[in-house]
Order: C-alpha cells, then structure tokens, then sequence
C-alpha cells in the first residue's frame, strides 16, 4: 500500500521508530519525493489483519508525530 503523508506535520523519526516497533508485521520503505511516500508491505504470515497493522501503524505515527510538535514547541 501506497500513502503520501504531508511532510511539514508527519515527522521521520515518528516513522522511522514506528517502522522498527512494527518490523515483525509490515515492511515500510520511505520516500521523501513528494511529501513523505510509505510503501508498506505486510508480511505473508500477517495478511489477514493487513488493514488492522496498516491503521495501527498510521495511528502511531500520527500520535508520536504531535507528541513530538507539542515537545518541539515547549
């Protein structure tokens, strides 16, 4: 699965640390072309809950991403 993410919200680190917490399920190559581009594979073993691992991996990068804004403005 493809996504673009706005890269002046999404941070790298949040999608990188997420990245490495998920490895086990999904695969995910960043791309910094146009905004921020994932190409997430889930791993064979894990296909059947593909949609969950992808919402869950998004959510955490979105919450890690305004935690790490909200540290940044402090």
């Amino acid at each position: 699965m493809k996504v673009i993410l706005d890269g002046d919200f999404y941070t790298y680190s949040a999608i990188e640390n997420m990245a490495n917490q998920f490895s086990e399920y999904i695969t995910v190559e960043v791309s910094l072309a146009e905004g921020i581009v994932l190409q997430m594979n889930v791993h064979d073993a894990y296909k059947l809950q593909r949609n969950v691992i992808i919402n869950t991996f998004l959510n955490n990068v979105l919450e890690l991403s305004i935690q790490e804004h909200l540290e940044d403005e402090r």
